[in-house]
């Protein structure tokens, strides 16, 4: 039952992220957040100094990225088998934060 609620909620704000407009990106693409994914990665770069900070796929046909900037922004992307990239979600503060360390034998099953 948690299992559901969980999925549910996190369904609902996706679904409101995506419909969200972002300030700018309009001027940029005007077909909507979407388009090439090259020339999306060049805008990032060139308006908010964001690069690539990691990566994950989804199934066998999108590619999420997360970019991030110094500065403290970031914006994720989906990019489909095409190579079209939509936006996702962008936003500001982004922190990195260190991979915690594994706890000896917990992570590997040893002793």
């Amino acid at each position: 039952m948690l299992y559901k609620a969980t999925f549910g909620a996190a369904a609902i704000i996706m679904a409101a992220t995506m419909a969200t407009p972002i300030p700018g990106w309009a001027q940029v693409m005007p077909r909507g957040p979407c388009g090439a994914r090259e020339e999306i990665v060049q805008w990032l770069d060139e308006r908010h100094q964001e690069y690539r900070a990691g990566f994950g796929l989804a199934g066998d046909r999108a590619l999420f990225e997360l970019f991030t900037s110094r500065d403290g922004t970031w914006t994720l992307i989906l990019t489909g088998t095409t190579r079209r990239s939509c936006l996702m979600a962008a936003g500001t503060s982004w922190e990195m934060v260190d991979r915690p360390a594994e706890q000896s034998g917990e992570a590997t099953g040893g002793t």
